[in-house]
Parts: structure tokens; sequence; C-alpha cells
């Protein structure tokens, strides 16, 4: 009969440490894992890749909805083409353009590049951009940077002449790919005697062809 207390208090200790464990594990599954978003390697081979870094901070295309009113509403992270305008002024015209845009995270943060008539590997230097992201005729090699905030608002960043250029490193017709580098710094559009940001790091490896074929 002397046996039973013990017995109790062997069956209060199990039960204790089996609570305890399943109150460590509800711990655990509440805590959040933030993972770093990290630049994709530079790559020449059609991957439709796209990352650069904002004054350090590391920006790479996720599919999403942007809560920003000032980006461009699209749920696809990364957009590019090498598209054909037709004959203007007895010559062919065509341009190139690359989106990359966070529609995931925060309020769309966006860099957008635009080179006219690309037709072959080379350093293209930045000239003034006037912020629309459409064809316009004899418009420069140019870039846009917008960056949301929690006002569902934001600010658009302007490339300057000389402020830096985008390397392509390789330019595929055959196969629809470009790839290339690029670094500049631009300026606020609302506020052209601002401080400036700079944008470092950047990489593409494109197929135009695959990648507006993807859903």
């Amino acid at each position: 009969m002397k046996s039973k207390p013990n017995n109790m208090k062997s069956l209060f200790h199990y039960l204790l440490t089996l609570l305890s464990f399943v109150f460590i594990g509800s711990s655990c599954q509440k805590e959040e894992i933030t993972v770093e978003d990290e630049l994709p390697p530079i790559t020449q081979e059609g991957l439709n890749t796209f990352g650069c870094k904002i004054d350090g901070e590391v920006l790479v295309p996720k599919d999403g909805t942007p809560s920003s009113l000032f980006s461009f509403g699209s749920t696809k992270g990364l957009t590019a083409g090498n598209v054909e305008v037709g004959i203007i002024n007895d010559e062919f015209q065509r341009y190139f353009y690359i989106q990359g845009i966070n529609t995931q995270d925060g309020n769309g943060d966006y860099v957008f590049l635009y080179i006219p008539n690309l037709k072959t590997a080379g350093e293209y230097e930045l000239g003034n951009s006037t912020g629309s992201t459409m064809y316009e005729n004899y418009s420069p090699n140019h870039a846009i940077v917008f960056l949301g905030d929690d006002k569902n608002d934001g600010e658009k960043y302007l490339s300057f002449e000389n402020g830096g250029e985008i390397n392509i490193t390789r330019y595929d017709s055959i196969n629809s790919i470009v790839s290339g580098t690029f670094e500049f710094d631009v300026i606020k559009e609302s506020d052209p005697f601002s401080d400036t940001l700079s944008v470092t790091e950047g990489r593409f490896d494109i197929n135009w062809r695959t990648l507006n074929e993807e859903e």
C-alpha cells in the first residue's frame, strides 16, 4: 500500500516533463526564421537572374503583389524583353529593358534598366532618365530606381549623365540571351539636389524568350 504515492509522484513527473517538451516545441514553432536575401552569381547562361545592392541593401526580384500605388502593379518579380518598335526615321528601332522588382516584401522596390538598339556586348554609359519606363524616341541608356515606404507612397530615383554604366558581357540574339553587370548612382526625381543613391554589384542573366514563357 505504501507504493501508491511513489507511483503517483512518478506519474506527476512524467506529465510535467511531457508538458515541458510540448511547450518548448510550440515556442520553437512560433519563432520566425529570417533568411537574408543574397545576390545571384554572375553567369552568362540565360538563367533569368537579377540582383543588386541599393546603398548596401540587397534587392532581388520576388513575385507577389506590391502595396505601393507607384509600383508597376505586376505580380512578376522579373520581366525583360528585346522589343521591336519598327522603322522610325528610316531606321529599324528596338529597345532592351529589364525590371527587377520585389513585390513580396516591403512596398515594391524596383530597378529598371533601358538600352535602346542593343546590338552587341560592351559598355553602355547611362544618360539622363525622364522617369518613363516606356519607349521614347531618342531616349538614352538610362536607369530608374523606386523605393516605396509605409505610407503607400514612394520615391523615384533617376540616372544622370556620366553617373554609371551597364556592361553587357554577352549578347546572343539567336538564343535570346543578354547577360551583364551594372553600377551607377541615381538622384531623387522630386529633389535632384539631394543626396544620391548608389546601386552596386548589379548583375543579370536573361533569356527573354524563356522568361516571357514562364507563368
